[in-house]
C-alpha cells in the first residue's frame, strides 16, 4: 500500500470569495492584532483586500478543520495564498497556484500541509480550447464575417481554469522519476458563472456545459495515463451536479465513476447546501453548487462522521446563523460554505 492508502486524509473545497491578501511590504506587527483601518493601509492595490475580520474567520475555520489539503477558488494569486499561510496559519501550508483566465483576478489554488511527505506537479489547462462558440460566433464563422479583435473566430477557453495537482510520495528535494505514479490527483475547477452580462447565453448554461465536457475529457485522459491513481474533482460548479433539481449541463460527469462525497457519506439533502440566493422580498434559495467528486470505489474509506458542509463559527466557537437575508449573508466570511471530505486509512483487506 502507498502513502494515500496508509494514512487518514482531510480535504476541503472552498470558494473563499474575492480572497485578496496583498501586502506592499512586511507588516510592522502581527496583522491578527491590527484594526481594520491598519489592515487596509497595508496594500495600495486596485484590488481591495478582503476585510481582516473575514480573513480571521476563515483562518479560524481552517484551524478548526485542520485539513491536509485545501482546494480553493476565487484566490487573489499566489501572493495572497502565501501571505495567508504565513501570517494567519503559522506558515503550516505551502501554496500552489498558476494564474488562470479570470478577468477579475480570482484564481484557483491549493494550500498543502507543509509536513506532508509529498512532491508535486502543478498543471494548468487554461489554454485548452473548448471547441465551443456562441451561436452568433458560429454564424460569423460560417459567413466569413470576422468581428473579434483577433480577426478570427476560433474557440473559447475555460473562463478560469482546470488546475491539476499531482501528488507523489517522497520529498520535494528528490526529483521524481519518469516512471513515478502519483499517489492521488486533485483537479480544482470554477466553472462559468450564471451571469450573462452580454445576454447571449441565459444563465451561462451553454458555456458551462462546454467547460464541463472539456473537464470530463481531461479527467478521462488523466485516468487513461494513471489508471490506478485516485482522481478527485472539486470546486465551484455554479450549478447542481448531484442532488435534487440536478442541472442538465452536468450530464457528462454524471456518466463517469465520480460521485458527490456528501451523497456517498449519507449526508441529508437539506444539509448539503453550500450557497444561498437571498432576496428580501421572497424566500431564499439554498443550493449545493460546491462539490468534491470522488471515485465511487473509495466510498468505504469515507469517514461519515467527519464529512460534511462546514458552517462558520464566531470567535467564541458558536455557529453563526444561517443567513435569512442579504444583510446577514454579508456578515459571513464567504458567500460559500466549505465542503469537507475525510478519508480513513485503507483496511488491510482493501476496504
Amino acid at each position: 500500500m502507498g502513502l494515500f492508502s496508509e494514512r487518514r486524509w482531510r480535504f476541503i473545497s472552498f470558494n473563499t470569495e474575492n480572497f485578496f491578501v496583498y501586502l506592499d511590504e512586511p507588516p510592522a506587527k502581527d496583522p491578527r492584532l491590527m484594526s481594520e483601518v491598519e489592515w487596509s493601509r497595508l496594500s495600495r492595490s486596485t484590488l481591495e483586500n478582503k476585510s481582516l475580520s473575514k480573513i480571521l474567520d476563515i483562518a479560524r475555520a481552517i484551524e478548526d478543520l485542520d485539513p491536509d489539503v485545501m482546494m480553493l477558488s476565487e484566490v487573489g494569486g499566489r501572493e495572497s495564498l502565501a501571505n495567508f499561510s504565513r501570517y494567519f496559519l503559522k506558515d503550516k501550508y505551502v501554496p500552489h497556484l498558476i494564474e488562470g483566465n479570470s478577468d477579475r483576478g480570482i484564481d484557483l489554488g491549493f494550500l498543502v500541509r507543509r509536513s506532508l511527505p509529498l512532491k508535486y506537479d502543478l498543471i494548468s489547462h487554461k489554454n485548452r480550447k473548448l471547441d465551443f462558440l456562441y451561436p452568433h460566433e458560429k454564424l460569423s464563422k460560417e459567413t466569413g464575417y470576422t468581428h473579434l479583435r483577433s480577426g478570427r473566430v476560433t474557440s473559447h477557453r475555460f473562463s478560469r481554469d482546470v488546475l491539476e495537482l499531482r501528488c507523489y510520495a517522497g520529498s520535494e528535494e528528490i526529483p521524481r522519476g519518469d516512471t513515478d505514479v502519483p499517489e492521488f490527483i486533485l483537479m480544482q475547477v470554477h466553472l462559468k458563472s450564471q451571469l450573462d452580462k452580454d445576454r447571449i447565453d441565459p444563465g451561462g448554461r451553454d458555456r458551462r456545459k462546454a467547460e464541463l465536457e472539456m473537464l470530463v475529457r481531461i479527467y478521462s485522459e488523466v485516468k487513461a495515463e494513471f489508471p490506478s491513481t485516485p482522481v478527485f474533482i472539486s470546486g465551484d460548479f455554479n450549478g447542481v451536479v448531484y442532488g435534487s433539481n440536478e442541472d442538465p449541463e452536468f450530464e457528462a460527469v454524471r456518466a463517469t465513476d465520480l460521485k458527490c462525497c456528501l451523497a456517498l457519506a449519507g449526508i441529508p439533502q437539506d444539509e448539503r447546501f453550500t450557497w444561498m440566493y437571498l432576496n428580501n422580498r421572497r424566500p431564499g434559495m439554498y443550493r449545493q453548487i460546491d462539490f468534491i467528486l470522488m471515485p465511487e470505489a473509495l466510498a468505504p474509506r469515507i469517514d461519515k462522521n467527519e464529512t460534511w458542509v462546514y458552517r462558520f463559527r464566531d470567535e467564541f466557537g458558536l455557529n453563526r446563523i444561517i443567513p435569512r437575508n442579504q444583510n446577514e449573508k454579508r456578515l459571513l466570511p464567504s458567500d460559500h460554505y466549505p465542503v469537507v471530505l475525510t478519508l480513513k486509512k485503507q483496511d488491510s483487506d482493501g476496504a
